[in-house]
């Protein structure tokens, strides 16, 4: 089991509370004179993570795929935060093209905080096909942020940045096959899920280590929020707004689930805890009891900490990249 455990803490660190609105207090200012970009910031997770960070002072670039939308949730920002600073800028993460183009927007201005954020939570029923020959599920959770990462590799190197991965408790439940990544036989959405999710976590961990061999300052901070699920998550018009059967049901999961609120305090934590920069190489966050609870540092699912699935990781990580690996000297 994923649980808080005291060889990986650091001494000064101390868990945060529940869900981000208990959290402003502790994170005020810290973003203040920071930039962080998140993907997939007009819903869910990533809009209580864009929420946060706005009110700790950063300014949020809201990388999404659906401007409209995006808009809406910067008006409920807004709304919370009066002076909150907020910015659009388009990113497919099931496109190379649109990777390629949000990273040369972000070259010409410093970004403290990158969170890994956009994915496909609903997996289609059948396999549906991606790009490099992978499934749809791969392609959008993991590809489209790997290149994003690789053509932002010396911005790394430059001054200390934040890079937020997004694992998933399915990691714990189902292990990858690093022998049919592209699902090629087999497919099923969960697992599809799943094997995307222990993907990006293995390399948010690779990275980490190699960010640490390389004595460059950045960090690259693993996470998982736990079963958070939008039925237990406050209504916000346009943003969040489950109905009765979505309601019901996450009362019914309230034992083991919690909200989106509460997930995403593991990702601005990751953000913007100022001890973490000198925390142990793959450090990450996760809920003390699994699926839910206070954020806690963690230890991450057995696969995702094995070799051979961060050098595949590595490896599709390349593949996204043309076959380059930019983190490979410094």
């Amino acid at each position: 089991m994923q649980q808080a455990t005291a060889r990986h803490s650091a001494p000064r660190y101390v868990q945060p509370l529940g869900d981000v609105h208990a959290n402003r207090a502790r994170w005020a200012g810290l973003g203040r004179g920071k930039t962080a970009v998140v993907t997939g910031a007009n819903a869910g997770l990533g809009f209580f993570s864009a929420l946060a960070l706005a009110d700790s002072g950063a300014t949020v670039l809201m990388a999404c795929r659906n401007q409209s939308r995006a808009e809406r949730a910067a008006a409920q920002i807004r709304r919370r935060v009066p002076l909150a600073q907020l910015e659009f800028m388009q990113f497919d993460a099931d496109s190379m093209a649109s990777a390629v183009g949000l990273a040369a927007e972000l070259r010409g201005r410093r970004i403290d905080v990158l969170v890994a954020n956009a994915g496909i939570i609903h997996t289609p029923r059948t396999r549906q096909p991606g790009l490099l020959g992978y499934e749809q599920v791969m392609t959008t959770n993991v590809i489209g942020h790997a290149r994003l990462l690789g053509e932002l590799a010396a911005t790394f190197a430059a001054h200390p940045l934040r890079f937020i991965a997004l694992g998933s408790m399915s990691t714990l439940m189902l292990k990858a096959d690093l022998q049919n990544l592209k699902l090629d036989r087999d497919y099923h959405p969960y697992r599809a899920y799943a094997q995307s999710k222990a993907m990006l976590q293995g390399m948010g961990l690779a990275l980490d280590r190699r960010l640490r061999q390389l004595s460059w300052p950045s960090r690259s901070i693993t996470v998982h929020p736990g079963y958070s699920v939008s039925g237990l998550t406050p209504q916000i018009p346009g943003v969040n707004e489950p109905g009765f059967g979505k309601r019901l049901q996450g009362q019914l999961q309230a034992g083991f689930a919690q909200g989106k609120h509460q997930g995403a305090v593991a990702i601005v934590e990751a953000a913007l805890n100022p001890h973490l920069a000198s925390a142990p190489t793959g450090v990450y966050l996760g809920p003390k009891y699994v699926s839910k609870g206070p954020i806690a540092l963690a230890s991450p699912a057995k696969i995702t900490r094995s070799k051979d699935l961060h050098q595949r990781a590595w490896e599709l990580f390349k593949e996204a990249n043309d076959g380059f690996d930019p983190f490979a000297h410094g």
